[in-house]
């Protein structure tokens, strides 16, 4: 993924109507003040993203319903060892 476009948060508020239209081909605007993130500006399809991101992050498994493959991966993992 790109760099999100960063822009100050004064910038930000006086320019708004361009930021609202450059979002749509930006994705995500990051919002700056005193070189610092304080928000981010998303378009609808990063929210609508994220908000599916969002669902999937609470969803529930049960052991019964995993395929063997990931069964496998799950039992021949090492705590504190990256998967490759």
């Amino acid at each position: 993924m790109a760099q999100a476009l960063k822009v100050s948060a004064t910038e930000f508020a006086r320019k708004f109507t361009t930021f609202r239209e450059r979002v749509q081909s930006e994705g995500v605007i990051e919002i700056t003040a005193h070189d610092r993130t304080i928000g981010g500006f998303l378009s609808a399809a990063e929210l609508s993203h994220y908000r599916d991101m969002i669902k999937r992050e609470r969803e529930v498994i049960r052991v019964s319903d995993m395929d063997d493959e990931t069964m496998a991966l799950i039992m021949n993992s090492e705590y504190g060892k990256a998967s490759e």
